[in-house]
C-alpha cells in the first residue's frame, strides 16, 4: 500500500491509416471596382508627380536664363565703363588735335553759310530735284 500501483499506460491501437489535416487557404481576389480605385489613385499620382517634376524644370530653365541674362548685362556694363572712358578721351583730345591740325575757335559772331540754290537748267523744268524733294 505504501507504493502506488503504476498504471500501465493503454495501449493505443492505430488504425491503418493516419489522418492528415491540411490547410487550404483560398485567395480571395479584389473586385473590380476596387481595381480601378487602385489604378485611379495610381495614375492620378503619377499625374501630380509629373506636373511637379515638369514645373520644376521649368523653373531651374528660366533660372538658369537669368543668370545668363546677368552675366551678358555685367559684360554690357563693363564695356559700357570703359567706352564712356573712351568717350571722355576722345572729347578732351579733339580740341588738342583740331588745334594741331590748324582749326580755330569760334568767336562769340555767329557764322551763317548760304546754301546755293539749284539751278533751273535742268532737263526736267519745272520740277524739283529728288533730294530737294526729300
Amino acid at each position: 500500500m505504501a507504493v502506488k500501483e503504476q498504471q500501465k499506460p493503454a495501449k493505443r491501437t492505430s488504425p491503418g491509416y493516419r489522418e492528415k489535416t491540411m490547410v487550404v487557404t483560398r485567395r480571395t481576389y479584389l473586385p473590380i471596382k476596387e481595381k480601378l480605385l487602385y489604378l485611379l489613385t495610381i495614375v492620378a499620382c503619377v499625374m501630380v508627380a509629373s506636373l511637379i517634376i515638369w514645373q520644376n524644370a521649368n523653373i531651374y530653365g528660366l533660372n538658369k536664363e537669368t543668370q545668363t541674362v546677368e552675366r551678358e548685362i555685367k559684360k554690357s556694363n563693363a564695356e559700357i565703363k570703359k567706352l564712356t572712358v573712351q568717350k571722355q578721351e576722345l572729347l578732351n583730345g579733339v580740341r588738342d588735335k583740331a588745334i594741331q591740325l590748324g582749326y580755330q575757335e569760334p568767336t562769340g559772331e555767329s557764322i551763317n553759310v548760304e546754301r546755293s540754290k539749284i539751278s533751273s537748267n535742268s532737263t526736267e523744268t519745272g520740277k524739283m530735284s529728288e533730294t530737294a524733294k526729300k
